[in-house]
């Protein structure tokens, strides 16, 4: 009897452990602590082809007028657990250039939103994780419509968040925060290796994290409804080019995974 009790101790001492989460660094989010957080969504792109993919998300297939690109299914590519969004220098829809996004199907309200992955390793391009309620014109049960950009990131180096309120156009939109917003890191090239990007959207307050350090943090003015995320590569002619440059032809942004998280 003494044995057993003996190996029921150990037993339970060591599921214990198993059980103890690190307390998280002050200044850092922690999702895989489940004591704290509930992953609810996530895709980490296990697909044998994009039609699976195009299941999950839904691509622009249109010409853009903010950038000189225009975005289609047939520029993203799904192998290996990862998605690209591909850059090709070709005429379609009256653009020059093509390239690709993709936005979820289903809708998200409130919690910790989070992507790994790496830039295109070309300059001119934005690489974005967002969070947008569509057409601005539409009528939402939470109030305004917004776009809350989780990171718009430069090659090489330059990390971009903000806070947009939509004014009822497709092209019309204000600037709600951009204090603060933009960090560039000389020792990172983003395109060399994965890093993570993510936001917790609370009903009171917005806050941004790079690699789950925290960045910064503002008030929700607004954002209260229900929004698709979105993933886009975007080519834009940026300050210092007369020309897109030619390595912009077959960059893609890679991603790892998208996941959702919510506070138990």
């Amino acid at each position: 009897m003494k044995k057993i009790s003996l190996i029921a101790i150990v037993i339970i001492a060591i599921t214990s452990c198993k059980d103890k989460v690190a307390p998280t660094p002050e200044g850092y989010i922690n999702p895989d602590n489940k004591k704290e957080w509930k992953l609810v969504w996530n895709d980490e792109f296990d697909y044998q082809n994009r039609d699976q993919l195009l299941k999950v998300w839904e691509s622009s297939n249109a010409p853009t007028s903010h950038t000189i690109c225009s975005r289609w299914e047939e520029n993203i590519e799904v192998g290996d657990g990862t998605v690209r969004l591909v850059n090709h220098k070709e005429n379609r829809g009256g653009q020059e250039w093509t390239s690709a996004d993709m936005g979820t199907y289903d809708d998200f309200k409130y919690g910790y939103f989070e992507s790994r992955y790496k830039y295109a390793a070309a300059p001119c391009t934005n690489n974005s994780f967002w969070i947008w309620t569509r057409d601005p014109r539409r009528k939402l049960e939470g109030g305004k419509p917004f776009e809350i950009d989780i990171n718009e990131g430069h090659y090489p180096s330059e990390y971009t968040n903000n806070v947009h309120e939509w004014l009822g156009t497709m092209t019309v939109f204000k600037l709600i925060s951009s204090d603060g917003g933009r960090q560039t890191y000389p020792e990172i090239d983003f395109s060399k290796e994965y890093h993570t990007f993510g936001v917790d959207w609370e009903e009171d307050e917005i806050v941004f994290y790079i690699d789950r350090k925290e960045f910064r943090r503002i008030k929700n003015e607004y954002c209260h409804s229900a929004a698709p995320i979105r993933l886009s590569m975007a080519i834009i002619k940026f300050r210092g080019f007369d020309e897109i440059p030619n390595e912009v032809d077959g960059s893609f942004m890679e991603v790892d995974y998208v996941r959702v998280y919510t506070r138990r």
